[in-house]
């Protein structure tokens, strides 16, 4: 297999959430509609921790970034709560390791976004502010699953 870099940005989550997966249950376990990865999926893995500057939180996959305002996180630290992900949960080695799902199938400008982006089934999930470096870690075919 080849070594194949790009840089990412937008939802991560962590690599033990969808390892052993279909591209099924990744829409599912993601928030994608249904067919969404129909068509396949690469799976990056970043290559460094963002800093705190470079991450925005979401919260849990039931919950579609287009739902997330300001609101969603009034009354919290949010400071704080980066800082804890920083130091307790972000890293780039082993399944806890952060990785972004591409889809090969673009968003669509035919569907609103709550038809795009139902619930998930409530894994965590940030949203990369910055390209971050990552390494293609799998190419998923139509029917394959991520081993």
């Amino acid at each position: 297999m080849s070594t194949h870099f790009l840089t990412v940005h937008g939802c991560i989550t962590q690599e033990k959430y969808i390892k052993g997966r279909t591209l099924s249950e990744l829409e599912s376990i993601l928030g994608f509609h249904a067919g969404r990865l129909a068509q396949g999926a690469t799976v990056a893995a970043l290559l460094q921790v963002p800093s705190k500057s470079q991450f925005n939180l979401l919260g849990y996959t039931q919950v579609a970034e287009h739902k997330i305002n300001q609101q969603t996180f009034k009354g919290l630290d949010t400071d704080k709560l980066k800082d804890l992900l920083l130091g307790e949960t972000f890293t780039t080695v082993g399944v806890n390791r952060l990785v972004k799902v591409l889809a090969k199938t673009n968003h669509s400008k035919e569907m609103n976004d709550d038809e795009q982006y139902p619930p998930g089934w409530g894994v965590p999930q940030w949203k990369l502010t910055a390209e971050m470096p990552a390494q293609v870690i799998a190419d998923l075919n139509p029917g394959e699953r991520y081993i």
